[in-house]
């Protein structure tokens, strides 16, 4: 009899800790995780859609925040970041806003300094940094917009400081002539880059791949200038993120690929002709679409650059819409300064519409 007891026993050790385990999931082993498939699975929905979680489109205007930010409820206006530097900040910038480095912006998460129950707007110099920005928040969930052409949509008062970036860049065609036509069709494709955080969850490895990336540019994120890119366009893998009837006419960069936004970079689509030793190259109209991309071809361990302002920047007359425009309206009534010497001067222009 004892002997049968002992035998039970034995069986009830090993019976009853499956019986309590069953319809519950072993934990994952981070060597069981493929880190690429779960960020380019939160990819493919995002920039299929390229809306913020709640439906809201990824870029806002002035005159759209403007009209938020004097409507007499404050419950709508957003949370604003500003990723200038701490001395232009201070030269003028939206009332409300933050300023905050684009490095710091994954520990801003952590500890719940930005909030997830507002929209999130993204402001900078141009447009370009803050779309960076807002590509990583969005796919986070988060739901974040960024202002077109950032500070130099608002205004381009020469007290507000760094105003007058995109005006800079408008002034020239010196490459509109070397846009071609003839169609360049990927056909190699390449295995799809590792990447080994030990997390278990896209986020964390979102969060965990945005700060490394950032981390190796020395706190800045990938960009390249046009006299970089037209120096040697073969040593590049240039993706043109046009539709196909804008690739064609004004034309593209010589050998850039066609990729059309909200399908081409589908895991399932073009994101296998992406080269894995090569560096790759992103344009787009302003910079700010490409900004975005780029973000997350880094987050995936593609070594990819944002052209700097686009085809804005190159071949501005060659474009016949998407340029930039400087603003006329007066906004100056919702800018602030934290430098008193300009105090006066923002607040007169905002009495007398200057």
């Amino acid at each position: 009899m004892l002997k049968k007891l002992a035998v039970y026993v034995v069986v009830l050790l090993f019976v009853i800790p499956s019986v309590f385990n069953c319809g519950k999931e072993s934990p994952t082993k981070p060597e069981g995780v493929n880190e690429f498939d779960l960020v380019a699975s939160v990819g493919d929905d995002y920039f299929t859609s390229y809306t913020t979680p709640s439906g809201n489109p990824v870029n806002t205007t002035i005159s759209n925040v403007f009209t938020i930010l004097t409507d007499g409820d404050d419950s709508n206006d957003p949370y604003i970041i500003d990723y200038r530097s701490a001395s232009d900040f201070a030269s003028g910038h939206i009332k409300g806003a933050v300023n905050m480095s684009l490095g710091s912006l994954i520990s801003n998460i952590e500890n719940g300094k930005i909030p997830k129950n507002k929209t999130i707007l993204n402001v900078c110099y141009t447009g370009q940094t803050a779309s960076h920005a807002t590509a990583v928040l969005n796919m986070l969930g988060y739901d974040a917009q960024n202002l077109l052409f950032g500070m130099c949509g608002v205004t381009t008062s020469s007290e507000v400081n760094g105003t007058d970036k995109w005006s800079k860049q408008i002034a020239t065609d010196e490459y509109a002539t070397q846009l071609v036509s003839t169609p360049s069709t990927p056909t190699k494709v390449y295995d799809f880059p590792k990447i080994n955080t030990g997390k278990k969850t896209a986020e964390e490895i979102i969060k965990a791949r945005f700060t490394a990336y950032l981390n190796s540019k020395g706190g800045s994120w990938a960009n390249i200038t046009a006299d970089q890119v037209f120096e040697d366009p073969s040593s590049y893998f240039i993706i043109n993120y046009w539709p196909e009837s804008d690739y064609n006419n004004p034309g593209h960069i010589p050998g850039a690929y066609q990729f059309t936004p909200k399908s081409s970079l589908r895991k399932d689509q073009k994101l296998k002709y992406l080269p894995t030793d090569k560096e790759i190259v992103v344009y787009c109209y302003s910079g700010q679409t490409s900004a975005q991309v780029v973000a997350y071809l880094q987050i995936l361990g593609y070594d990819a650059y944002s052209l700097l302002f686009g085809v804005n920047g190159f071949a501005y007359n060659s474009l016949s819409a998407h340029k930039y425009v400087a603003p006329v309206t007066d906004y100056s009534s919702i800018l602030t300064t934290s430098k008193p010497e300009l105090k006066l001067v923002l607040f007169i222009k905002d009495i007398f519409q200057l």
